[in-house]
C-alpha cells in the first residue's frame, strides 16, 4: 500500500491486490460479528455463549453494575451496531477487489480508521494480544499469519492518521 496523500481535497493510496483481499476478508469477518452472522468456528465460545469479539467491540457500558449495563445496552448497542456497519460498507465499497486507487474524502477515511480499529481490535481478541506483544515477532514465532496481518492493519491505519493530521497540522 502506498502512503496516503492528498490530491484535490481527497485522500487518494494504491492498494496491491493481495492488499485488498486480506483487507476485505478481514473487514467482512468482523461485519459478520456485528451482524450476528459468525461462523461457529471464529464465535470462540460454545453454542449460546457469547462472542469475546461482539463484547470486545461492543462493551458494556457499565463494568460494575449489570443493570445498569444492560440499560445503557438497550439504548445503544443497535445505534452502535449500524453505525459499525456502515462504516464497514463504506470500506468494503472503496477497495475493488483487485485492488487498485483507492481515493477518500475526510469521512470516508476517519470511518476507515474505525473500521480498521474494530478489525485489529477483533484479531487482537483472537490472538489474545498484550501490550508488550510485537507483532512481527509473534508472526515468525507463532506462524499465525494473523500476527502479520495486525501489523499491516496498524501500518494502515498509521498512515491514514497521518495523511489527516497534515490536513489539520
Amino acid at each position: 500500500m502506498t502512503p496516503f496523500r492528498w490530491n484535490r481535497g481527497r485522500l487518494v493510496g494504491d492498494v496491491e491486490p493481495y492488499e485488498a483481499a486480506l483487507l476485505r476478508q478481514v473487514v467482512a469477518d468482523v461485519r459478520d460479528v456485528l451482524s450476528g452472522d459468525a461462523s461457529d468456528g471464529e464465535s470462540g465460545g460454545s453454542a449460546g455463549a457469547p462472542d469475546p469479539v461482539a463484547e470486545r467491540l461492543l462493551p458494556d457500558g457499565h463494568r460494575s453494575d449489570r443493570d445498569l449495563a444492560n440499560d445503557y445496552r438497550s439504548l445503544t448497542e443497535a445505534g452502535l451496531r449500524r453505525e459499525k456497519l456502515a462504516d464497514a460498507a463504506l470500506l468494503l465499497d472503496t477497495v475493488s477487489e483487485s485492488g487498485g486507487r483507492v481515493e477518500l474524502d475526510e469521512n470516508g477515511a476517519e470511518a476507515w480508521i474505525r473500521t480498521i480499529n474494530d478489525v485489529r481490535l477483533a484479531i487482537g481478541v483472537r490472538l489474545d494480544v498484550r501490550e508488550s506483544d510485537d507483532p512481527m515477532d509473534r508472526a515468525e514465532q507463532s506462524g499465525d499469519p494473523r500476527w502479520a496481518a495486525y501489523s499491516w492493519l496498524t501500518a494502515v491505519q498509521g498512515l491514514l492518521v497521518d495523511a489527516l493530521s497534515t490536513k489539520h497540522g
